[in-house]
This record gives C-alpha cells, sequence and structure tokens, in this order.
C-alpha cells in the first residue's frame, strides 16, 4: 500500500513529461506544496508553487538547444503554476509523472479542475488553453442553445 512521505505544508519536487506533436520530450520540474491528502485513494492535493527545472529532448534523448524549445507549449507549462491537482503518493519518488499532451494544452482538465470548484464565478465564462467556449460553459439541458 502506498504511503505519503509528505505532511500538509511541506514541499517536494514534481517532474512532468510530455510528448511533444514533432516527438520531442518536453519535461518540467515544479516545486509543490502538499495542501491536502485523499487518503482512500492514496494520493496528495498539491499545489504547484513554481517553476523550478525544464528542458526539451529529442526522441533519442538528446537536448535541444534553448532556443528550439517549443515557445507554445512552454508558454502552456508557465501558465500552470498556482493551480492544484491531485497526485499519487508514488510520484514523491522523483520519477516522472508521464501526461498526454491534452493536459497542458487544457483539453483534459486536469490542470484546471480543483479552480474550477474554488472560484466558479471567475471560472464560469473563463477559456483554457486549447478549449472552446462550448465545452468550457455547455448549454443547459433544457436551454434554446442546445
Amino acid at each position: 500500500m502506498p504511503v505519503a512521505h509528505y505532511d500538509i505544508g511541506q514541499s517536494f519536487p514534481v517532474q512532468f513529461v510530455w510528448k511533444l506533436p514533432n516527438g520531442d520530450y518536453l519535461r518540467a520540474v515544479f516545486e509543490v506544496d502538499v495542501v491536502g491528502h485523499v487518503e482512500e485513494a492514496d494520493k496528495y492535493i498539491v499545489q504547484l508553487r513554481q517553476l523550478i527545472a525544464g528542458r526539451q529532448e529529442t526522441a533519442e534523448g538528446e537536448m535541444r538547444p534553448l532556443e528550439a524549445y517549443s515557445r507554445e507549449y512552454w508558454r502552456l507549462v508557465g501558465q500552470l503554476t498556482g493551480n492544484k491537482i491531485t497526485v499519487a503518493y508514488e510520484v514523491d519518488d522523483g520519477r516522472p509523472l508521464h501526461l498526454r499532451l491534452a493536459t497542458l494544452t487544457g483539453e483534459h482538465n486536469f490542470f484546471w479542475r480543483f479552480a474550477r470548484f474554488e472560484d466558479p464565478e471567475k471560472w464560469q465564462n473563463a477559456w483554457l488553453p486549447g478549449r472552446k467556449e462550448k465545452e468550457i460553459n455547455p448549454p443547459l439541458p433544457n436551454s434554446p442553445e442546445k
């Protein structure tokens, strides 16, 4: 059974990895603060405090020079700071967490779901990267837009 090695108020680094459409890998390491536990799911609730490291590499593992980085995707990485997410206790072992690119582009709500519940008024009409307005705020079941 997985065990939490960090308590609320403590922090540790978490490495995320995404495979980009051109075959490159984007690696981003965030310092996260533990803000809660979901013990029945063996998960931390963490807030991404700061991007502390990152790199982009080819499919063969060769590091790209800074000027060859995908600015579009790195801009999205920068927007993740401050978000709250849940991650399995095992993430504290330092190994990278491989995620679908849709989590970075906003097509999947992995990085945005807590914010929507904490401040629904702010997010009601917010545009998230990669999402269309109707996907974010679908029409109500009995509305004429349906």
